[in-house]
């Protein structure tokens, strides 16, 4: 857009084209604005996928914790069986 001054001070503005300047502008925004929003969402799902591999070894880790616990309760079961007199000693062959 041009700004003409006429002769009597009165200003004027003369468009050069048709406003491609202004949607050029508009369009440049909205592709920075998908791209961002591209980047970003390629972050969240990274970190998701990072978050979803340790839950997985958190959840792996406390099944063989769960495993050790009632193998030493049936030791201990047995241990307390024992020291009672209630259970019957083992025949070594």
């Amino acid at each position: 857009m041009t700004v003409v001054t006429s002769a009597n001070g009165a200003v004027a503005a003369k468009a050069n084209g048709n406003g491609t300047h202004r949607w050029a502008a508009v369009l440049l925004t909205a592709a920075l604005a998908v791209l961002a929003m591209t980047v970003q969402w390629g972050v969240v799902t990274t970190k998701l996928d990072h978050v979803e591999k340790r839950l997985d070894e958190l959840i792996v880790e406390a099944r063989s914790l769960r495993s050790e616990y009632q193998s030493i309760e049936r030791r201990i079961s047995w241990l307390e069986g024992r020291s009672l007199g209630g259970a019957p000693e083992r025949a070594n062959p």
